[in-house]
């Protein structure tokens, strides 16, 4: 599968400890400390007005970033924009590094105050690209060696679960994945080879 147009998504343990745009100026502070690296951070958007929607969006040259309330549940999403070298497995491992750094940068925030938890018990892995992940069994039936392997890594000792539903083809590509343990996005990026940086 020739694409780096992928993008994980972790959930909040708690929905509601966040106000609405209260991650806002957040990502803001983001941007001035050059806090996600790799990253070019350019421009922060608000959308928290959309139900269902994109939520508060953090753009960088590489990826967008979103606090977002997709198919009603809130949390980070990670979409990678530009290329990533390496073979899939790689780029896998690449996108779901930085959608944990960044989840760790937030639960670290002094003005996020601890309230910002991210569940790593469960994720979504998607696809952001219909010509070459379409969705479909194919697609799923070639990336699934590949995701299974980054996913051993980053849950060595855990029991994990993948569920494709095949529907439209006109919505993006998207595996569920269910995870035995909870260990969080500090431990699973140690488990990667990539230590968390200081908050």
């Amino acid at each position: 599968m020739d694409s780096s147009k992928l993008a994980f998504k972790l959930f909040l343990e708690n929905p509601s400890a966040l106000a609405s745009g209260e991650i806002v100026p957040v990502f803001h502070n983001l941007i001035q400390q050059k806090a996600v690296p790799d990253h070019l951070l350019i421009d922060v958007a608000d959308y928290e007005h959309v139900p269902n929607g994109p939520g508060s969006l953090l753009v960088s040259h590489e990826a967008n970033i979103h606090l977002d309330d997709g198919q009603g549940r809130r949390g980070l999403l990670y979409i990678r924009k530009q290329p990533i070298a390496g073979d899939l497995p790689e780029r896998i491992r690449q996108v779901l590094r930085y959608t944990l750094e960044v989840a760790h940068k937030l639960e670290q925030h002094p003005s996020l105050a601890g309230r910002v938890k991210f569940k790593t018990d469960e994720l979504a892995f998607r696809i952001n690209d219909r010509l070459h992940g379409p969705n479909s069994t194919t697609t799923y039936e070639a990336i699934k060696p590949a995701l299974e392997a980054v996913l051993a890594e980053a849950y060595p000792i855990a029991d994990l679960t993948l569920e494709y539903r095949p529907a439209s083809p006109l919505d993006l590509f998207e595996v569920k994945v269910k995870s035995s343990t909870n260990p969080g996005a500090a431990a699973m990026l140690e488990c990667l080879g990539f230590f968390p940086a200081v908050a």
